[in-house]
């Protein structure tokens, strides 16, 4: 058997997931954002999470504000659903035949519980075990999902920003010739 090494980018940890199945059944759980790395090798490499195809993260959301999320999976499409984030009318962008399409358009959409999204029901067809939680732990780890998923968006905000500032600083350093104060 081989170990994998899931690495968050939220907050620079790393879970250990003995076998592939566990990997995967974090990805259809959520838990697995488009920036976490996998590593397969002991944690000497990493990969982002969307290039290891067996978690079958390969969707775009065009999100309402245009911003494009993922590549992500199913059960976290099933996610901003049951939040609010996104309805039926988004855009979901197939990155293995670059297809764009409505939500409610697509096939799983159509054959889902979509008629009573809530909390409760994100997780069905997810692989997650329904009869071990209870209505509080589903909206408990949905909030959590949510406050991760609006960390890792101000996680973004932060590292545009420094990307600004290092040019800004890559200029001044050229036209002055000193580091600024």
């Amino acid at each position: 058997m081989q170990n994998w090494y899931l690495l968050k980018a939220s907050d620079k940890e790393v879970y250990e997931a003995k076998d592939l199945e566990t990997l995967r059944g974090w990805a259809a759980d959520a838990k697995i954002s488009p920036l976490d790395k996998i590593s397969s090798d002991n944690r000497m490499s990493w990969q982002r999470a969307p290039m290891i195809a067996e978690l079958q993260m390969d969707l775009l959301v065009q999100m309402p504000d245009n911003y494009l999320y993922g590549p992500t999976n199913v059960a976290t499409i099933q996610e901003f659903l049951a939040t609010g984030e996104i309805d039926e009318n988004v855009t979901i962008i197939n990155c293995l035949d670059n297809t764009e399409s409505r939500l409610a358009d697509l096939s799983w959409f159509q054959a889902s519980p979509h008629h009573v999204r809530s909390a409760a029901t994100t997780f069905i067809g997810t692989g997650r075990p329904d009869d071990k939680s209870t209505v509080g732990d589903v909206m408990q780890q949905s909030r959590i999902s949510t406050l991760e998923k609006q960390v890792m968006e101000l996680q973004r905000v932060v590292d545009e920003w420094q990307q600004a500032y290092n040019g800004l600083r890559q200029q001044y350093v050229e036209a002055t010739g000193r580091e600024p104060m």
